[in-house]
């Protein structure tokens, strides 16, 4: 779809995986595709691949390529 950046440093959930993945704030990722609607937070869920991770995240387990759920909120698209 299109590339955007991170907005909040945090805990991101893997797709699929019972794993997390720690974005910083500045982080690039490509949005894959809409993943969902969260009711309870009322706003879209995207399904994001991870660009070229930092080394704080790589210390954690992010891979480049790594597909992660995203709320939009914490989505800015360049």
């Amino acid at each position: 779809m299109g590339d955007a950046r991170i907005t909040e440093t945090r805990y991101y959930d893997e797709y699929r995986d019972k794993k997390f993945a720690l974005l910083e704030k500045g982080q690039e990722v490509r949005i894959h595709r809409l993943h969902r609607f969260d009711e309870y937070h009322f706003e879209n869920v995207y399904l994001c691949k991870v660009i070229n991770p930092s080394d704080q995240s790589k210390n954690h387990g992010v891979y480049d390529g790594m597909i992660v759920e995203v709320h939009s909120e914490y989505l800015e698209v360049a």
